[in-house]
């Protein structure tokens, strides 16, 4: 159940990322970007596709596609056998 889930969120991700790009470019082809209307569209499409850019980038860390990006996890130094404790002599 979780890979489906997965696979639902990468889908809305990337279908928003689209959509944000082809307003932007849109906004870019017919001119629009001269106006206040044209500024507020190509902002609001750059805002949603970093938003949703962020959230696919922590859904494939999660889901493990970006494994070799994941930080190494540190070892407990409690009970390592290669440390160990100072002898204090006793006079």
């Amino acid at each position: 159940m979780r890979l489906r889930n997965g696979i639902m969120e990468l889908i809305v991700c990337l279908v928003l990322i689209g959509l944000s790009v082809v307003g932007a470019v849109s906004a870019f082809a017919t001119g629009l970007r001269r106006d206040i209307d044209g500024l507020l569209l190509i902002l609001v499409c750059v805002l949603i596709g970093s938003v949703f850019s962020t959230m696919l980038f922590v859904l494939a860390k999660q889901e493990g596609w970006l494994a070799h990006l994941s930080l190494p996890r540190r070892r407990s130094v409690v009970g390592s056998p290669h440390i160990q404790k100072p002898v204090v002599e006793e006079s």
